[in-house]
Protein backbone atom coordinates (compact mmCIF):
# COMPACT_ATOMS: atom_id res chain seq x y z
CA UNK A 1 0.00 0.00 0.00
CA UNK A 2 3.09 2.39 0.83
CA UNK A 3 4.54 1.59 -2.73
CA UNK A 4 1.08 3.12 -4.50
CA UNK A 5 0.93 6.24 -2.58
CA UNK A 6 4.85 6.87 -3.17
CA UNK A 7 3.85 6.69 -7.05
CA UNK A 8 0.90 8.87 -6.83
CA UNK A 9 2.63 11.08 -4.61
CA UNK A 10 5.36 11.14 -8.06
CA UNK A 11 2.81 11.69 -10.26
CA UNK A 12 1.10 14.35 -8.41
CA UNK A 13 4.32 16.52 -7.99
CA UNK A 14 5.70 15.66 -11.90
CA UNK A 15 2.05 17.19 -12.58
CA UNK A 16 2.47 20.06 -10.78
CA UNK A 17 5.75 20.77 -11.32
CA UNK A 18 5.55 20.74 -15.45
CA UNK A 19 2.48 22.14 -15.70
CA UNK A 20 4.05 25.17 -13.27
CA UNK A 21 6.73 26.49 -15.91
CA UNK A 22 5.75 29.30 -17.80
CA UNK A 23 6.67 29.34 -21.39
CA UNK A 24 8.60 32.13 -23.11
CA UNK A 25 9.70 32.56 -26.29
CA UNK A 26 13.11 33.54 -27.99
CA UNK A 27 12.05 35.78 -31.29
CA UNK A 28 14.79 36.31 -34.18
CA UNK A 29 14.15 37.93 -37.38
CA UNK A 30 15.35 36.06 -40.18
CA UNK A 31 13.88 39.64 -42.30
CA UNK A 32 12.17 42.20 -43.11
CA UNK A 33 10.56 43.16 -46.87
CA UNK A 34 8.55 45.98 -47.32
CA UNK A 35 5.22 45.51 -49.42
CA UNK A 36 5.16 47.57 -52.62
CA UNK A 37 1.43 48.94 -53.51
CA UNK A 38 -0.42 47.90 -56.72
CA UNK A 39 -0.57 50.83 -58.49
CA UNK A 40 0.90 53.12 -55.39
CA UNK A 41 2.44 53.18 -52.70
CA UNK A 42 1.71 55.45 -49.51
CA UNK A 43 3.82 53.10 -46.53
CA UNK A 44 7.36 52.91 -46.74
CA UNK A 45 9.27 50.58 -44.86
CA UNK A 46 13.12 50.87 -44.76
CA UNK A 47 14.26 48.49 -42.09
CA UNK A 48 16.97 45.90 -41.78
CA UNK A 49 17.98 43.96 -38.94
CA UNK A 50 21.57 44.67 -37.64
CA UNK A 51 23.92 43.01 -35.32
CA UNK A 52 23.61 39.69 -33.36
CA UNK A 53 20.69 40.46 -32.31
CA UNK A 54 18.78 41.35 -35.17
CA UNK A 55 17.78 44.11 -33.92
CA UNK A 56 15.22 46.32 -36.31
CA UNK A 57 16.75 49.31 -37.02
CA UNK A 58 15.53 52.11 -40.14
CA UNK A 59 12.44 54.25 -40.97
CA UNK A 60 8.32 54.11 -41.48
CA UNK A 61 7.12 57.01 -44.24
CA UNK A 62 3.73 57.12 -44.33
CA UNK A 63 2.62 59.43 -47.03
CA UNK A 64 -0.75 59.67 -45.46
CA UNK A 65 -3.01 59.57 -42.18
CA UNK A 66 -3.62 55.23 -41.43
CA UNK A 67 -7.19 55.98 -40.71
CA UNK A 68 -10.22 54.51 -41.08
CA UNK A 69 -10.84 55.08 -44.72
CA UNK A 70 -7.95 52.31 -45.15
CA UNK A 71 -8.52 48.63 -44.29
CA UNK A 72 -5.82 46.03 -43.19
CA UNK A 73 -5.18 42.59 -43.85
CA UNK A 74 -2.91 40.75 -41.81
CA UNK A 75 -1.90 37.33 -42.84
CA UNK A 76 0.50 34.71 -40.92
CA UNK A 77 1.99 31.60 -42.52
CA UNK A 78 4.39 28.69 -40.60
CA UNK A 79 6.69 26.90 -42.64
CA UNK A 80 6.02 23.66 -42.21
CA UNK A 81 7.35 20.69 -43.88
CA UNK A 82 8.83 22.44 -46.38
CA UNK A 83 5.51 24.47 -47.35
CA UNK A 84 4.26 27.97 -46.36
CA UNK A 85 0.74 26.74 -44.52
CA UNK A 86 -1.61 29.27 -43.47
CA UNK A 87 -1.41 29.89 -39.98
CA UNK A 88 -3.70 30.47 -37.26
CA UNK A 89 -3.69 34.29 -36.59
CA UNK A 90 -5.50 36.03 -39.52
CA UNK A 91 -7.22 39.01 -39.94
CA UNK A 92 -9.64 40.02 -42.93
CA UNK A 93 -9.46 43.41 -43.92
CA UNK A 94 -10.16 45.19 -40.54
CA UNK A 95 -9.60 48.81 -40.01
CA UNK A 96 -6.35 50.40 -38.48
CA UNK A 97 -7.48 51.14 -35.00
CA UNK A 98 -8.89 47.77 -34.31
CA UNK A 99 -5.44 45.99 -35.65
CA UNK A 100 -3.55 48.09 -34.02
CA UNK A 101 -5.54 47.30 -30.36
CA UNK A 102 -6.11 43.93 -31.18
CA UNK A 103 -2.78 42.77 -32.99
CA UNK A 104 -0.18 44.99 -33.31
CA UNK A 105 0.13 46.28 -29.28
CA UNK A 106 -0.37 43.09 -27.84
CA UNK A 107 1.53 40.66 -30.63
CA UNK A 108 4.05 43.10 -32.39
CA UNK A 109 5.05 46.05 -30.43
CA UNK A 110 8.02 46.92 -31.13
CA UNK A 111 10.29 48.07 -28.03
CA UNK A 112 13.35 50.50 -28.29
CA UNK A 113 15.04 53.10 -26.41
CA UNK A 114 15.44 55.41 -29.27
CA UNK A 115 12.08 55.68 -31.59
CA UNK A 116 9.58 57.84 -32.31
CA UNK A 117 6.59 55.10 -33.14
CA UNK A 118 3.71 55.68 -31.53
CA UNK A 119 3.45 52.99 -28.28
CA UNK A 120 -0.21 52.94 -26.99
CA UNK A 121 -3.54 52.66 -29.29
CA UNK A 122 -4.39 56.33 -29.03
CA UNK A 123 -1.41 57.86 -30.64
CA UNK A 124 -2.02 55.00 -33.34
CA UNK A 125 -6.01 56.04 -33.97
CA UNK A 126 -5.24 57.59 -37.00
CA UNK A 127 -1.94 56.58 -37.60
CA UNK A 128 -0.57 60.29 -38.65
CA UNK A 129 1.28 60.59 -41.94
CA UNK A 130 5.46 61.20 -41.37
CA UNK A 131 8.76 59.47 -40.62
CA UNK A 132 9.35 57.37 -37.81
CA UNK A 133 12.30 55.99 -36.85
CA UNK A 134 13.30 53.19 -34.71
CA UNK A 135 17.01 51.95 -33.17
CA UNK A 136 17.64 48.93 -31.84
CA UNK A 137 14.22 47.77 -31.85
CA UNK A 138 13.23 44.31 -30.39
CA UNK A 139 9.19 42.83 -30.56
CA UNK A 140 7.79 41.59 -27.01
CA UNK A 141 6.80 38.40 -27.02
CA UNK A 142 5.47 38.70 -23.01
CA UNK A 143 1.85 38.17 -24.14
CA UNK A 144 2.24 35.81 -27.28
CA UNK A 145 -0.45 32.38 -26.32
CA UNK A 146 0.77 28.94 -26.23
CA UNK A 147 -0.40 28.29 -29.24
CA UNK A 148 1.98 29.95 -31.87
CA UNK A 149 3.84 27.83 -33.91
CA UNK A 150 7.46 27.15 -32.89
CA UNK A 151 10.62 27.46 -36.12
CA UNK A 152 10.23 30.10 -39.42
CA UNK A 153 6.64 32.16 -39.32
CA UNK A 154 5.65 34.82 -41.57
CA UNK A 155 3.63 37.43 -41.28
CA UNK A 156 2.10 40.49 -43.83
CA UNK A 157 0.62 43.37 -42.99
CA UNK A 158 -1.09 44.65 -46.11
CA UNK A 159 -3.00 48.19 -46.00
CA UNK A 160 -5.60 48.83 -48.30
CA UNK A 161 -7.33 51.54 -50.23
CA UNK A 162 -10.91 51.05 -51.94
CA UNK A 163 -9.35 47.20 -52.40
CA UNK A 164 -6.03 48.17 -54.01
CA UNK A 165 -2.59 47.58 -51.59
CA UNK A 166 -0.96 50.34 -51.30
CA UNK A 167 2.03 49.01 -49.04
CA UNK A 168 2.70 47.55 -45.73
CA UNK A 169 5.48 44.81 -44.21
CA UNK A 170 6.13 41.76 -44.76
CA UNK A 171 8.21 39.82 -40.99
CA UNK A 172 9.82 36.68 -40.98
CA UNK A 173 10.43 35.28 -38.12
CA UNK A 174 11.67 32.39 -35.99
CA UNK A 175 10.15 31.56 -32.45
CA UNK A 176 11.98 28.91 -30.00
CA UNK A 177 9.96 27.95 -26.44
CA UNK A 178 12.33 28.71 -23.75
CA UNK A 179 10.72 26.74 -20.54
CA UNK A 180 11.70 28.71 -17.06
Amino acid sequence: MSFWWMIQSLLILWTVSVGSKKSNYEVRFESIDAVKGSTETLFLYQLRLLGRNRMINGTLIFLEDLDETFDVLFESHAFKNGYWVKGIVNAAASKPCEFFNRYYISFFLVKSTESNLPTTGAEMCPFRKGTYFVKNGVVSTEDWPPIVFKGLNRFTISYLKNGECVGGVQLTISIAEIIT
